[in-house]
């Protein structure tokens, strides 16, 4: 636990025991506080839709796609970086976080087509032969307690996340990920007698040993008093953010509580990043070719075949109903962020230091290709993220293409200019003050992060 933590729920026990007023007077909460600043720490978390965002028209007869889907925002006048632009009906489903929102365009997978194949580099380098961004960030700016925490409702292959060359395997059963990251019930009956005085106790009795004279005796008096306190009050509950959830026992991989399971999985996330036991999580909603069916859009019909519309009887409103369900469920996450207290500025709410990353193994579904790849970026993210003045932001960064676009296909909408993902993925690591180890192009895209040039 860090000092600040340990000072919050110091104090908050005491004011549970009734002894903060007349300490308060006194050095020792001053003590305490002394030198004390809220550092707010960036979180993120990598949420993945399977089968595409629609980033093209249901009609499309296009290959390489023709870019007139329901996903990237429409602009006029062929503006490239601007606030005034219209959500598609997938995007629209954000639009309760639009003016935190910066919506990218020009991306390009590792390979041009073979969706169904893009897993293995969703996440990281061109040549699949480092961990994905994710587990480098892990590494570089772990929580307390767990470097990341991988939720995978539904998914049960063509998981996103590498350490190296080895795919993780995210947890599918919202109980077993709650489990993992705050323990299970017997675990936490053999930690629950902690005294809530205890962490901030030892604490200052670090700060009592470098003392001397007058001041350590004047602290020490201060000390039996609290110990006192303690002795009278017995054990109290644990003090904090992190209060229990209750996660509710379904069969997870049932099409009947899919909903259900999403939603526990969304509160798991949003919970261990609050108490600070992680700050990078991923978030996997289903796989390429999942095949549990959406009974919010068909009983009948697997999210597979509503993508690529490939059954008869998928009407174009079904498939968009389609791309809808996953980023409404992407909306109901944020919702959860936004409920969160943050653990370093308790302050605030947890999205406000938090960039959330929404991105697909592909395109589109019915092509199957990688090409004007989607990409919103969202969140408060310690202000990090350049979201415009207030309506957000869309950007297209094609023009900072590192290809001169004479072998790449070329999308109707942006041309054949393209930015490679593993360079936003190069880019959010550099925002967060980490230099990511691979091989080939990792000039950072410019426009994203206010600290990234």
């Amino acid at each position: 636990m860090n000092l600040l933590a340990s000072r919050r729920r110091f104090l908050t026990g005491l004011a549970a025991s009734g002894v903060l007023l007349p300490l308060s007077s006194g050095g020792l909460v001053r003590m305490a506080l002394a030198g004390e600043k809220e550092a707010p720490k960036l979180k993120v978390v990598f949420v993945i839709v399977p089968d595409g965002t629609g980033t093209d028209s249901y009609n499309c007869q296009l290959g390489d796609g023709d870019g007139l889907g329901i996903w990237h925002p429409t602009v006029t006048g062929g503006a490239t970086d601007t606030s005034d632009f219209v959500l598609r009906p997938v995007s629209e489903e954000l639009a309760a976080y639009r003016s935190q929102s910066l919506y990218v365009r020009g991306l390009v997978g590792a390979t041009n087509h073979g969706g169904h194949g893009g897993p293995p580099d969703t996440l990281r380098d061109k040549n699949k032969q480092f961990s994905s961004i994710d587990v480098l960030l892990g590494e570089h700016m772990p929580g307390t307690f767990k470097r990341t925490v991988y939720a995978a409702p539904h998914a049960d292959s063509d998981f996103v996340s590498y350490d190296g060359r080895n795919m993780r395997t995210g947890e599918r059963d919202p109980i077993l990920l709650y489990e993992s990251v705050f323990g299970t019930d017997a675990q936490r009956r053999q930690t629950a007698p902690v005294h809530v005085l205890d962490p901030a106790l030892a604490d200052i009795r670090e700060v009592s040993s470098a003392l001397s004279g007058p001041q350590k005796a004047k602290l020490q008096s201060h000390l039996d008093a609290i110990e006192q306190v303690k002795s009278d009050s017995g054990t109290l509950p644990p003090v904090g953010a992190c209060e229990p959830l209750t996660i509710n026992e379904h069969p997870f991989m049932s099409a009947q509580y899919r909903n259900e399971v999403q939603h526990a999985h969304s509160q798991v996330v949003a919970a261990s990043l609050s108490c600070g036991i992680t700050r990078v999580a991923t978030l996997q909603i289903a796989n390429s070719t999942e095949n549990i069916n959406i009974n919010d859009v068909s009983a009948t019909i697997n999210p597979h075949d509503l993508a690529h519309h490939l059954s008869a009887g998928i009407t174009e409103q079904v498939w968009t109903d389609s791309r809808r369900w996953y980023m409404g469920k992407v909306k109901e996450f944020m919702d959860e962020l936004a409920k969160y207290a943050d653990p370093d500025v308790p302050s605030d709410t947890l999205l406000k230091h938090t960039l959330v990353v929404v991105t697909s193994e592909m395109a589109d579904g019915a092509p199957e290709h990688r090409i004007d790849m989607p990409l919103v970026l969202m969140g408060g993210a310690s202000g990090l993220l350049q979201t415009g003045s207030g309506n957000g932001r869309y950007l297209n960064i094609s023009s900072q293409s590192e290809n001169p676009g004479s072998s790449w296909p070329s999308n109707p909408v942006i041309g054949s200019k393209f930015v490679g993902t593993q360079r936003i993925w190069a880019t959010i690591g550099k925002a967060a003050g980490l230099t990511v180890p691979y091989g080939g192009n990792i000039d950072p895209v410019k426009g994203l992060f206010s600290n990234v040039t």
